[in-house]
């Protein structure tokens, strides 16, 4: 379909303003005769109400009890008729500040949470995104999802408020061109803590954005590298912590790393912190569960790079094509150590159906314990403090080479909350391992707030099993482009788009014609 530009008014229909008899409505008059076509909707408007806001993208917001479809038509740069009266076309207003084709291409697809191409600015100033989707509970003052532009080392690092193009206080150009992009070759220039980008919790907590749990959802950008260039964050929502076992507010998020040959993958997380704890070797401490392509990322062009996740799967790709990868023995030594002989090495799709942290729902995994003389390879708990008060829950978990072999026996669980070292609220649960599972619930009084300290101490028979696990409640991490933490990434980052659904194979393909 062609790209449909400069058609976004206002729909200001006064009561009667309206024909009497119905209109009928003919889209767009394309320049060189014949009436524009809309696969399969035909000549008609009716492709501008199929979606939630095609209208409001490609035509107008409408009200007065008219139609989308007439609406877009009436005030959209479509063509309306009443009776025997001649057609004439409604004069196209300006264009908007992206003129591309690939804009309209990641406009078009359904579901699409969040679109920054780093040239649409809110408002403030800012950077902010585009979306076809209901973003209830964002903040929109400055604009939906607004950018913050961040370097190193003078504050503006953490915390609101950083900086607008307009603001910005460095020499360093905000956005650069290089030839052969997707958006007319410009995106926002990256360079480690000289230039990086955020947008912040409070901007999307709560919101489609805020993806977690068994959400699906495909990340996509549009990425140059230079030459020389090393890792590693592109985009995503992830803060590493301290890398303590129990650190970090990870959820998603796209890297480039050069250990495994300057390839993509596509990290993923369900505790936010360590994904094996329990390893007891060297790199027990990070987040390890991540869908690596198999394909070489190569430098100096322009690539579209992407991760999708069904609640089942991670999966990446590579200019609209993931290639399957599987780790060789001994390169991922931490999940091997823990799942030993049932270690899968298929690392992509990556198989993932723990669920996507979320600062109030999350696993937390027990360590210090022996893998093989347990015969268990992971204890874990599910917490659930985001559900309505009634139905909030710690809920026990494990995984073993072979369950019948521990049928028989029972953990407990005790948990407690404090704030600043005073008790919050404390309990505990008995759980069959028969059923593989069993829940405690936690008071509808309960109310946790960021940095209050979840203890979690696992029993058998009385004994302690492990080490008491020590996670600390925070309020969830920025949506980021370019650092995290440490020397950052140095690339023109072209635009990020967020789908709340997995984008199919042909799909990604087409965001990767440009």
């Amino acid at each position: 379909m062609q790209t449909k530009t400069g058609l976004l008014l206002a729909l200001a229909l006064a009561g009667g303003a309206a024909a009497a008899a119905p209109a009928r409505c003919t889209d767009l008059r394309l320049s060189g005769g014949g009436v524009w076509v809309d696969k399969p909707y035909g000549t008609g408007c009716t492709w501008y109400g199929a979606e939630a806001k095609r209208c409001e993208w490609y035509g107008s917001r409408y009200r007065n009890e008219h139609t989308a479809g007439e609406a877009c038509c009436v005030c959209g740069g479509g063509m309306r008729t009443d009776g025997q009266q001649t057609p004439v076309p409604t004069p196209p207003p300006p264009p908007p500040p992206t003129s591309s084709s690939m804009s309209a291409k990641v406009l078009a697809k359904s579901h699409l949470v969040a679109f920054w191409d780093f040239e649409t600015k809110g408002p403030t100033g800012n950077f902010v995104a585009r979306s076809n989707v209901d973003n209830e509970g964002a903040e929109e003052a400055e604009g939906l999802y607004p950018v913050w532009l961040r370097r190193g080392h003078d504050g503006s690092e953490v915390g609101a408020p950083g900086y607008t193009e307009a603001t910005w206080p460095s020499s360093h150009p905000v956005t650069a061109t290089r030839a052969g992009g997707p958006f007319n070759g410009k995106g926002l220039n990256v360079k480690g803590t000289t230039l990086f980008a955020t947008v912040e919790r409070k901007s999307f907590d709560r919101t489609p954005l805020d993806i977690s749990g068994a959400d699906p959802f495909s990340l996509v950008a549009w990425v140059w590298f230079p030459a020389g260039s090393n890792r590693h964050h592109i985009a995503g929502i992830w803060d590493e912590g301290t890398w303590g076992k129990y650190s970090g507010q990870r959820q998603y998020a796209l890297f480039r790393i050069g250990r495994y040959g300057h390839r993509l993958f596509g990290h993923i997380s369900a505790t936010g912190a360590a994904s094996y704890p329990q390893a007891g070797t060297g790199g027990d401490q990070y987040a390890r569960i991540r869908a690596l392509n198999g394909a070489h990322l190569s430098e100096g062009e322009w690539h579209m790079l992407a991760m999708t996740h069904d609640g089942a799967q991670a999966q990446s790709s590579q200019d609209g094509v993931s290639t399957p990868n599987s780790y060789e023995e001994g390169e991922e030594w931490v999940e091997e150590r823990v799942y030993k002989d049932a270690f899968n090495p298929v690392t992509n799709p990556k198989e993932f159906s723990w669920g996507v942290f979320h600062p109030l729902r999350f696993v937390v995994k027990f360590n210090g314990y022996d893998v093989t003389a347990d015969q268990v390879n992971e204890h874990y708990v599910r917490v659930d403090l985001k559900s309505p008060a009634a139905q909030r829950t710690i809920t026990y978990g494990v995984k073993a080479p072979s369950l019948p072999a521990i049928a028989s026996r029972t953990y407990r669980v005790t948990y407690t909350f404090k704030r600043g070292g005073a008790l919050v609220a404390q309990g505990s649960g008995s759980f069959d391992v028969r059923n593989n599972a069993g829940t405690a619930h936690l008071s509808p009084s309960l109310v946790v707030e960021a940095d209050d300290r979840l203890q979690l101490e696992l029993t058998r028979n009385g004994a302690r099993v492990g080490s008491v696990v020590e996670h600390r409640m925070g309020p969830g991490a920025a949506f980021s482009f370019g650092r995290i933490l440490g020397d950052g990434t140095t690339m023109v980052l072209g635009g990020v788009a967020m789908y709340n659904r997995v984008l199919s194979e042909a799909e990604l393909q087409d965001l990767a014609s440009f």
